[in-house]
């Protein structure tokens, strides 16, 4: 029985074609999907197989958006019976947090060099000329009209 629990194991380790996927970075997940079982926003891999009607309408009651599929996350995977496992496939995360950063990073750095060219003269405000009047930045103060 524990040969064939470590069969279904490596089986559902194993990608198409019975080759071994390599594992996803860590901290990759899958936006706005939750596990049926742990209720956790699923991170890694997740497992999915055709939801039933039933399921459907569990998820519903519970609050979620019933979706086609019923995902599990890795823990909660594991403690099925391997005859339950093979009825799912695995799903690689599609978001990864280093490249998630990276593009972050970049937002924020273009959004950084279209803000300075919209401060007054060319000056940013609180450097040297750009908050009093002198230097071309604003006035000490301005009047709004009735």
């Amino acid at each position: 029985a524990g040969e064939a629990a470590g069969e279904a194991a490596a089986a559902a380790a194993a990608g198409e074609g019975g080759e071994a996927q390599e594992e996803p970075p860590p901290g990759a997940f899958h936006p706005g999907v939750v596990c049926a079982e742990t209720e956790a926003l699923i991170v890694g891999w997740r497992y999915a197989r055709p939801a039933s009607g039933e399921e459907r309408r569990a998820a519903r009651e519970a609050g979620y958006v019933p979706t086609e599929s019923y995902s599990l996350c890795q823990a909660a995977f594991d403690r099925l019976p391997p005859a339950e496992q093979a009825a799912f496939s695995r799903i690689a995360p599609p978001v990864d947090p280093a490249k998630l950063a990276a593009a972050a990073f970049l937002a924020a750095l273009a959004l950084g060099l279209v803000g300075g060219a919209l401060t007054s003269g060319g000056v940013p405000l609180g450097v040297a000329g750009g908050v009093s009047g002198e230097g071309g930045g604003l006035p000490d103060y301005a009047e709004l009209p009735p």
